[in-house]
């Protein structure tokens, strides 16, 4: 079991070290080699699997699965993660382009950049543009669509399924008479890790409930719900922040935030003034299960969003990944019992102290270093 230990910790330790390094590679070489020599190639996959399975191989050595709500919980990482591999290995993505009162039946392969045949055919009848009123920015872009037999619209955040291939609406034409849809079909690992997704979120709120009660859990939706209804009412100019997902995704991750900061103010007190060290580090542990979960929470949200919008839940944008760094950097205290290290007081503080510095590179220093999609956020 040692053995299994140090090599759960060495490559959690290096996968670290790798997401932080591959949004640096690419800031400077851009996205296309940061995919082609990290994210998509063989030995992340493989460091991935090596920290899944060492994980539940200690899980099982130590017969930690008897305590159920935190096996569950590493249970929906673990589906989620094999997931992730089905749509790496198996899934079909590309784009095609078709003009207004023409069809199409071929789509050019994301991967290969070759042209894959549909087993029917899609039409543009026609494609619009809806602006907001009284402006020239628009609020959607839509294309009404023939596919096969059947009449369908697809728009911003509106997808359309037709026997297991999925239409995303991506770009037009500068005349506005064509369109390019984003062609996806991944029958098995979406469905795979949305059900991984689901059991995280009921095991996270088992836990919540063990951990803080029925009126800590209130308390806390309460507050996420007060964000969440401020939020809504921002009116997004950006087509596809023009959803409900944008309110629900910020909430929870800010939410989040708030928890985090709360505990590095006090563990920064506690390092101060050594009286408070044991009292603060009882209620920052407590507290980091709120934090971490909603963080999962708006992460995996964001997912789903995501998912709906791009045709990928994940496309390890540079805040996706600074996100995930973070969710896992927290992650670790939670696991005194396995890691001797955060059961004394003052380191406990000591390391969320130097945390936060996960969570303002997420927060701050990817918007201003090193851009990328989330960048208006």
């Amino acid at each position: 079991m040692k053995h299994i230990k140090k090599i759960l910790g060495g490559s959690f330790a290096l996968l670290l070290l790798t997401l932080a390094a591959a949004t640096v590679v690419e800031k400077v070489c851009g996205s296309t080699v940061a995919h082609r020599c990290v994210y998509g190639a063989w030995w992340f996959v493989a460091l991935w699997a090596v920290v899944g399975v060492s994980a539940f191989a200690y899980i099982f050595g130590h017969k930690l699965y008897k305590n159920l709500p935190t096996f569950a919980l590493h249970c929906a990482f673990g589906l989620i993660l094999v997931g992730a591999l089905i749509t790496f290995v198996c899934a079909e993505r590309g784009y095609l382009h078709v003009r207004q009162g023409e069809t199409s039946s071929v789509y050019i392969s994301e991967k290969d950049s070759a042209q894959h045949p549909l087993p029917f055919g899609v039409k543009l009848v026609l494609f619009d543009i809806e602006y907001h009123a009284g402006t020239s920015e628009p609020a959607d872009f839509i294309s009404f669509l023939k596919v096969d037999t059947t009449m369908c619209r697809v728009s911003m955040n509106k997808i359309y399924t037709h026997n297991a291939y999925r239409f995303y609406q991506m770009d037009y034409d500068p005349d506005e008479m064509g369109t390019t849809l984003l062609v996806s079909r991944d029958p098995w690992g979406i469905g795979i890790t949305y059900a991984g997704y689901i059991l995280l979120g009921l095991s996270m709120l088992w836990l919540l409930w063990l951990r803080l009660g029925w009126k800590g859990l209130l308390c806390l939706a309460a507050a996420v719900a007060a964000l969440w209804f401020y939020i809504a009412h921002i009116n997004p100019m950006t087509p596809v922040l023009r959803t409900p997902m944008l309110a629900a995704h910020v909430s929870v991750i800010m939410a989040a935030y708030v928890l985090l900061v709360v505990i590095t103010v006090r563990s920064i007190v506690a390092l101060c003034k050594p009286k408070y060290a044991e009292p603060f580090y009882r209620r920052n542990a407590l507290l980091l299960y709120p934090a971490v979960f909603l963080l999962a929470a708006g992460i995996f949200i964001g997912a789903v969003w995501a998912n709906i919008s791009w045709g990928r839940y994940w496309g390890w944008d540079a805040k996706e990944t600074w996100a995930l760094i973070t969710l896992l950097v927290y992650a670790l205290p939670m696991h005194k019992k396995v890691i001797p290290y955060f059961g004394t007081p003052r380191k406990f503080h000591i390391y969320c102290v130097v945390a936060v510095v996960a969570m303002l590179m997420t927060f701050f220093g990817v918007t201003f270093l090193l851009g990328g999609i989330h960048s208006y956020i």
